[in-house]
């Protein structure tokens, strides 16, 4: 496994300085060399932890947004090296009596702290791209999850559908049955032959599903030659609710987003420092010796200091454009924020709908349409309901199934954006997350059920 302790959900990245009078942050520690080269597992994986490992050993995102991140960490560095010195020498004239040589160090001396405001700048777009490695990490994690329960929907489709198939063709030979003895008609056997076919084709359509499934989820691992086979994951499992307005501040807190976004505002901030001492000139010092080849020989040393006079260009541009990239950054790092509200709020409304849904398919419309059926068989078994009613019965349980297993995959796919927004590293999500908290049952007219009263043991 990858060693992402210090990428998990941004809690322990040094949040930027939000001035630039703050000290500079230290570089987080990331070697790029930790994630192996890509490979096809040895064995298949079933389980969404399994294809969340290989993603974070194999996809190229992550691979591409470290790189990144060394280049920045290698701007930061070169933006503190001091100029380097230069060397000269030569001769006015080679030869004869009055031959002349010499040589010369030139040496230029930075003012101002120029260098160390230009490596806080540097600083924090190291920050900036270590929090959109967390980004990208998450964007690769929530890929796969989105992929593997929408490939679990699918696998679940597609064994409803080979029931209905099931049905419909013991419902056609039934038919053609009854109708040799001469109790159905051929329109009936023709129905009957209608509704197989349908099932048929509605199963097989199903499996290509799953098929195209497989290849994105294999895909979304980074090994799109992967064989997969059958996914395992319970996708009736209880999910926790969550509270709006929490759950808000919990992403704006912990998403990377706003903070690679107030990384850019700090960045802004200390390259208009920076900008503002650029006029103060450096200083250029020179030194040397000369020797004139003369009876006797002559030995000068020279000094020279040279300083530009900021007369004419001041700055003055690029102080501007610094300025107004703070104010620019400022308002990235507002809408940012402003969308993830708005985004948090629409996922949660979707994620609500489908528990909601999920729970009324449990605890009330499918027992009932369970019941029907075996009421149905019941009374077709004693000869009180033609086999069309029996077949009615059959094809709406298995019509509520479907709609059932569709809720389940907005429940899931909804739970995938909310890890998502949340940077959760473990999936699925529970209580214990922001904002989360358990959903209060309900009954028939969708009011809260009181809370069970406790049993209190006889003495």
């Amino acid at each position: 496994m990858l060693a992402w302790s210090s990428l998990a959900c941004g809690q322990q990245l040094l949040t930027p300085a939000a001035s630039p009078e703050g000290p500079p942050s230290a570089p987080m520690t990331l070697d790029a060399a930790a994630v192996p080269p890509t490979a096809i597992p040895t064995a298949t994986p079933t389980t969404l932890s399994e294809f969340e490992g290989i993603a974070l050993r194999s996809h190229p995102q992550l691979r591409s947004a470290m790189a990144a991140v060394e280049q920045a960490r290698g701007q930061a560095v070169q933006a503190r090296l001091y100029p380097n010195p230069v060397l000269s020498g030569g001769s006015p004239q080679i030869s004869g009596a009055d031959s002349q040589w010499y040589g010369f160090a030139t040496q230029e001396l930075v003012t101002a702290g120029k260098l160390r405001l230009a490596q806080q700048a540097a600083l924090r777009g190291v920050q900036k791209a270590e929090y959109e490695l967390i980004r990208a990490r998450f964007d690769v994690l929530t890929g796969v999850r989105d992929d593997f329960y929408t490939l679990l929907v699918a696998q679940r489709r597609l064994e409803i559908f080979k029931l209905l198939l099931d049905i419909a063709s013991r419902s056609y030979r039934i038919g053609q049955e009854l109708a040799r003895a001469g109790e159905e008609s051929r329109a009936d056997v023709l129905f009957w032959s209608i509704e197989r076919d349908r099932a048929e084709v509605r199963y097989r359509n199903a499996s290509v599903y799953v098929d195209a499934g497989r290849r994105r989820l294999a895909a979304s691992i980074g090994l799109p030659r992967a064989d997969i086979d059958q996914v395992d994951a319970d996708l009736f499992m209880p999910l926790p609710d969550f509270e709006l307005k929490a759950l808000q501040e919990a992403v704006v807190r912990n998403n990377s987003l706003p903070r690679a976004a107030a990384a850019e505002v700090a960045r802004a901030q200390w390259a208009t420092e920076r900008a503002v001492v650029q006029p103060i000139p450096n200083i250029t010092l020179l030194g040397g010796y000369q020797r004139q080849v003369d009876l006797p020989p002559d030995d000068q040393g020279l000094v020279e200091l040279m300083v530009e006079v900021p007369l004419f260009n001041r700055n003055q541009g690029n102080i501007r454009t610094t300025r107004a990239e703070i104010a620019t950054a400022r308002a990235d790092l507002r809408d940012i924020e402003l969308t993830l509200a708005e985004t948090t709020a629409n996922t949660v409304a979707i994620y609500r709908t489908a528990q909601r849904q999920t729970r009324w398919f449990e605890e009330y419309i499918l027992p009932k349409a369970r019941e029907t059926v075996s009421v149905t068989q019941l009374l077709y078994s004693q000869g009180e309901i033609t086999f069309l009613n029996l077949l009615e019965a059959q094809r709406i349980l298995n019509q509520t199934e479907l709609e059932y297993v569709q809720a389940q995959e907005d429940r899931w796919r909804a739970a995938v954006e909310i890890a998502n927004l949340l940077q959760l590293p473990s999936f699925p999500p529970t209580p214990n997350d922001p904002g989360g908290f358990v959903l209060p049952e309900e009954d028939e007219q969708g009011q809260p059920l009181p809370p069970p009263i406790e049993q209190i043991p006889a003495p």
